[in-house]
């Protein structure tokens, strides 16, 4: 699978970390730990019917880490795998209540094709809990395997809008990283606050169409009168119809809903056209960020259009907190490449499991929105097992500062980049924005 391919399959949330330097395979025994589940004690969970371990005997919790290892998309899904280890480590140094905490590794790349029927078939072991998948495409496919099997699973990069409506009571399917339907929020603020009217320019497939609807119904919610949206064919090569139809409207806000590849060819032809006054921003979503191609935007390094452009996407990078907590170390490359996320999933699955009576899917989900949302605010599991030991409530946000995930598994608060470009053509991170669910 081509590069821009992986990307769209990704749902453009690597878009932003894939625009900056590539990140080397580690080296050390992290790439591949996946140590062998001992047998244990067990007992049948009365709902499900499937073997899960009393934490007071000797059980282990089990997590499976299905993340990309090899071809594209490598250099960010070692990034996670290594922030996911890391956290494990920082847990069993910590002390937990059941007997261990073992990682199953496997190179997401190795199941992109089919989803096997069990859960044994993709880890050849059974698992108490999923880190991952990355691939929005490959969790619709995973997801009602892991559903259906009672298992815990926690993505840290599947933003996709169609996974917000999973079925999943529990929910057995939880998010670090916000929904593409809040980053459709985000965008809608950013075109409101120009104050002025705006159209829309949207990739006509099945990410960009109901993204544009978000879109366009927050912008009407925020009052605007009207709001007129042009589709795009992602396969054709010349747009310079659809440039004429959007600067033809004399709007002074364009809104692009695009992806890697075809997003940066309407940019393209809009430069192409464009006459000084009109328009005076335009706005882009996440995918839009990073081209397919590097020198996309570097060709109009010079041209006043990069003064207009702006866009939105989630932060995928966070500060190293100071002071460091002891025993606990820095992300994984200066916590870029949402190695935050993959952190946030790791302690998420850990404190649940460390809370829960039983060590099982249904148990640990019952956990989540009371561990991540309230109490004393902590960011590692360290602080927060020192918190609960002493029978005090505690709100795990993780490094970025902010998690707090609702009773639908998604977070209920996102952070996201406001991202300019600079002249030539390079995108920078301009100003931090923060949306709410109830925003």
């Amino acid at each position: 699978m081509g590069r821009a391919r992986w990307r769209r399959a990704f749902a453009s949330a690597f878009a932003v970390a894939l625009a900056t330097t590539a990140v080397a395979c580690s080296d050390d025994d992290s790439s591949t730990d996946a140590t062998a589940t001992a047998t244990v004690p067990a007992t049948p969970d009365p709902v499900t019917g499937s073997s899960v371990v009393d934490p007071a005997g000797d059980g282990a919790l089990t997590v499976g880490v299905l993340l990309p290892l090899t071809g594209p998309g490598s250099e960010i899904g070692t990034v996670m795998r290594d922030a996911v280890v890391q956290a494990r480590d920082e847990a069993k140094a910590a002390g937990v209540q059941f007997r261990d905490v073992e990682l199953v590794i496997v190179d997401e790349a190795t199941v992109q094709g089919a989803i096997t029927p069990t859960l044994t078939g993709i880890f050849t072991e059974e698992v108490d809990a999923v880190i991952g998948p990355a691939s929005s495409l490959l969790a619709e496919r995973l997801l009602p395997v892991t559903i259906n099997a009672g298992v815990f699973t926690c993505s840290p990069t599947a933003s996709a809008l169609s996974l917000d409506d999973i079925p999943d009571p529990g929910p057995l399917f939880v998010r670090t990283i916000p929904s593409d339907s809040m980053q459709a929020t985000a965008l809608a603020m950013e075109l409101d606050s120009t104050g002025v009217d705006v159209v829309l320019a949207y990739v006509d497939d099945s990410y960009g169409r109901p993204f544009m609807e978000l879109v366009k119904a927050e912008l009407i919610r925020l009052g605007a009168s009207s709001v007129e949206a042009f589709e795009f064919d992602p396969l054709e090569s010349d747009y310079d119809s659809v440039a004429a139809k959007v600067l033809g409207t004399g709007r002074a806000t364009i809104g692009i809903i695009g992806d890697p590849e075809a997003g940066p060819r309407l940019v393209q032809s809009l430069a192409e056209q464009i006459t000084p006054g009109l328009p005076t921003s335009i706005w882009m979503n996440d995918a839009m960020r990073v081209p397919a191609t590097a020198s996309a935007y570097r060709r109009l390094a010079g041209s006043p259009i990069l003064e207009l452009m702006a866009g939105v996407s989630p932060r995928s990078t966070v500060p190293t907190p100071t002071p460091v907590t002891p025993g606990v170390q820095a992300l994984p490359d200066g916590g870029r490449f949402f190695a935050a996320n993959a952190y946030d999933c790791m302690n998420v699955i850990a404190l649940a499991a460390d809370q829960a009576s039983f060590i099982n899917g249904r148990d640990m989900a019952e956990q989540v929105v009371q561990l991540t949302n309230g109490g004393t605010q902590c960011a590692s599991f360290i602080a927060c097992i020192n918190q609960l030991r002493n029978e005090r409530a505690i709100d795990y946000d993780g490094p970025s500062g902010s998690l707090d995930i609702g009773p639908d598994g998604d977070p209920t608060v996102g952070v996201f980049d406001v991202y300019r470009f600079d002249e030539r053509g390079l995108d920078v991170t301009a100003a931090d924005q923060r949306v709410t669910v109830d925003s």
